[in-house]
């Protein structure tokens, strides 16, 4: 047997007792270990936001660790967070939506303009913002769905299509809202101001949605194979033109929520968003290729994420590096992603 000799022919009983194990064993192992963090991506976040809490209260005590800057920490994962949920959703279905800065930018306008112009109510011009955002996910939807456009290139071309609608709508945007409106998104409770905890209810709503109802597990079959999910049952067009709308519903809340929050609408909201949402879905554990992911790894993405930026602007670094560091997070991300399939196919 192999492991009865050593790699020169000779016994393994020959060898000293106190011998380590051999070389091959140990690649084999070393193989193992990045096998595992490839692929349990959830621990290994919840180690890197332990370990960056750690290193950021010991290099800046009097200012990381402030509850203040927890709340500030905890705001910048609501918009994130809101739009990570339909991301991740859209990701283990084998699709993705690169147009979302442009559905949150539009349904923020949609909703002011509504509230300061037409003078709705502020529950009125918040749910208007919403159900533009479902409007225009429809869009993508049908795209996809129904002209089978790569979901790339139809979101890709949204996305520049919704930028140039809400400024042909709204010039420069909307400011000074109404106070009235602000009510959404400048509430605080327990100290945090009310986006973050819009993004907990939907968290802990998707979390039970995906992971415990049939509608939404047809994810991991779509995502898996959509024409064996297809030839089993589903219906794979109208399950993902849902997850589309959904997607632009989430979307819309959160331009709605931003709007509510800043008192204000502009055209720039959300700019890049698309970026920072994938690359925190994507480091909590979705893949490209679909039918794998959860929504509780794309909230650790989320506030992983927003940790190191936190950590970033308290360290002083320049936004251009931020951008860097972020685009650095994303490609290490997928290279996770793909080592760990390559490894399940070996």
């Amino acid at each position: 047997m192999s492991g009865d000799f050593s790699p020169s022919g000779s016994s393994a009983s020959a060898a000293p007792s106190g011998s380590t194990e051999s070389p091959a064993i140990a690649r084999s192992r070393g193989k193992d270990l990045l096998v595992r963090i490839a692929t349990e991506r959830q621990l290994l976040l919840i180690f890197l936001i332990v370990a960056l809490v750690a290193v950021m209260i010991v290099l800046e005590p009097t200012t990381f660790p402030r509850p203040a800057n927890a709340a500030v920490v905890l705001l910048d994962t609501a918009q994130t967070g809101i739009l990570a949920c339909g991301m991740m959703l859209l990701l283990i279905s084998g699709m993705f939506d690169l147009s979302i800065g442009g559905i949150l930018a539009f349904s923020g306008i949609m909703a002011a303009l509504a509230a300061k112009e037409l003078g709705f109510p502020p529950v009125a011009a918040f749910l208007v913002g919403c159900a533009w955002g479902v409007l225009l996910g429809a869009v993508n939807g049908v795209l996809v769905t129904r002209f089978k456009i790569n979901a790339l290139i139809a979101t890709l071309a949204t996305l520049s299509i919704y930028r140039g609608g809400l400024q042909l709508v709204s010039g420069a945007g909307v400011t000074n809202i109404g106070n009235d409106f602000t009510v959404f998104g400048q509430t605080k409770i327990l100290g945090i101001y009310s986006p973050f905890w819009f993004m907990a209810v939907i968290v802990l709503l998707f979390a039970f949605l995906v992971g415990r109802t049939r509608y939404f597990r047809q994810a991991y079959y779509i995502g898996g194979n959509a024409r064996a999910a297809k030839l089993s049952g589903i219906n794979v067009d109208r399950t993902v033109f849902s997850f589309f709308l959904i997607m632009g519903l989430l979307a819309g809340l959160a331009g709605a929520l931003l709007a509510s929050r800043l008192n204000t609408a502009v055209v720039l909201a959300g700019q890049g968003v698309e970026l920072k949402v994938i690359t925190a879905v994507v480091l909590g554990g979705a893949s490209l290729a679909g039918g794998v992911g959860s929504i509780f790894g794309a909230f650790l993405g989320v506030l992983f994420m927003a940790l190191l930026q936190n950590a970033m602007i308290i360290a002083g670094i320049s936004p251009f590096w931020q951008l860097i560091v972020v685009g650095l997070v994303l490609l290490i991300s997928v290279g996770l992603d793909q080592f760990a399939r390559s490894r399940a196919r070996a």
